[in-house]
């Protein structure tokens, strides 16, 4: 007795709904590559998702994908047609009019990888198709490595000309001139994250061409730190933390008398190491308190930290709006200067009964 195949998109949109929507994005996304008459089926009956794709461009070229439930895939490493091994066993993919050469992972977690002459061509036709069959934008770029593996014009100019602007992007580069990163940054047009990492001479200055309202911020600069107060007002992050910087006590305290005066009410976490930390000079004209506390508090500044930070001294401070923070800080080189506006991120309110 002989039976034949089932063919699992002959049957009525219901129950084919039903079964596309069991599948998890790593897997629609593999079934939906295989012919265009299954792509646009399983795009028009999937069940539509908060769904992030995050592209990185560089040593290690991936497409990401992140759901609301944090999940985290990696769908694609897009690497070069002379990093395939002789032993690798190669499937070939018809995506659009171009064959791809791929290689599933053999971990488990089912990652394709795929080969192109050109890893930027392979990002691009890559990213457009999932962008397009999760009907979303790209989320976060990321460009990193050497200059001669990344060009950071020619992915910035590729976001850009897609889309109008992109939530998060960073360039991370040890390798690359300050005309580059002057242009990436002239072009970009980011709306919550901007972390830059980047070796620059002495004298680079750079002014940004459109104001900010960012979530996080995160500038390195080697060796020698670049960022100023004014970038600080030009951006407005709500979160930055920085380990190198070329900040003074001076320049704290006109941060602290701005906020106190209004400016970044979406403010709630600043940590700067200056390389000479003046409490004196920091506090001048400021009007703080001065409050310990029996135990430490706790403050939760971000959701990549494990750990909250703890203090039990601070200097408290309240601007016009009535929100409230509080300044931790020590004199001495290399100390941190810290700001925390409550509540924290966590909804912790400021501990009014506590502190003395």
């Amino acid at each position: 007795m002989s039976s034949s195949p089932f063919t699992l998109f002959n049957l009525p949109y219901v129950p084919l709904s039903i079964i596309l929507n069991t599948m998890n994005e790593m897997q629609i996304m593999k079934l939906a590559l295989t012919s265009k008459r299954v792509y646009r089926l399983s795009k028009m009956l999937r069940k539509k998702r908060m769904e992030r794709v995050s592209v990185c461009i560089g040593n290690y070229s991936t497409i990401r994908f992140e759901t609301t439930d944090s999940i985290d895939h990696t769908l694609f490493r897009v690497s070069t047609l002379s990093e395939i091994q002789d032993d690798s066993r190669i499937e070939y993919l018809k995506i659009e009019d171009t064959v791809v050469q791929t290689q599933k992972e053999k971990d488990g977690r089912g990652c394709i990888h795929s080969y192109f002459e050109d890893i930027f061509i392979g990002i691009q036709t890559l990213s457009e198709i999932i962008s397009d069959f999760f009907s979303v934008p790209i989320y976060r770029l990321s460009v990193t490595g050497d200059r001669n593996i990344n060009d950071p014009r020619r992915a910035i100019n590729w976001i850009m000309n897609r889309q109008e602007t992109i939530a998060e992007c960073s360039y991370h580069s040890k390798e690359t001139s300050e005309e580059d990163l002057t242009y990436f940054l002239d072009t970009l047009r980011v709306t919550k994250s901007l972390d830059v990492f980047v070796k620059t001479s002495e004298n680079f200055q750079y002014s940004f061409k459109y104001p900010m309202n960012l979530d996080y911020l995160h500038v390195q600069g080697r060796p020698y730190p670049w960022l100023t107060i004014n970038n600080l007002i030009e951006t407005n992050p709500r979160y930055s933390w920085m380990v190198e910087t070329n900040f003074t006590s001076e320049d704290m305290r006109m941060l602290l008398i701005l906020w106190i005066l209004g400016w970044n009410p979406n403010l709630q976490t600043l940590e700067f190491r200056l390389k000479n930390l003046d409490l004196q000079t920091i506090l001048n004209g400021v009007p703080a308190i001065y409050r310990e506390t029996p135990e430490d508090l706790s403050y939760k500044w971000s959701d990549g930290e494990e750990e909250p930070r703890y203090f039990d001294y601070f200097f408290e401070i309240r601007n016009v709006n009535g929100a409230v923070a509080s300044i931790v800080a020590d004199n001495g080189p290399n100390e941190f200067f810290s700001l925390y506006v409550w509540p924290d991120r966590n909804g912790q309110q400021y501990p009014l009964e506590r502190i003395v």
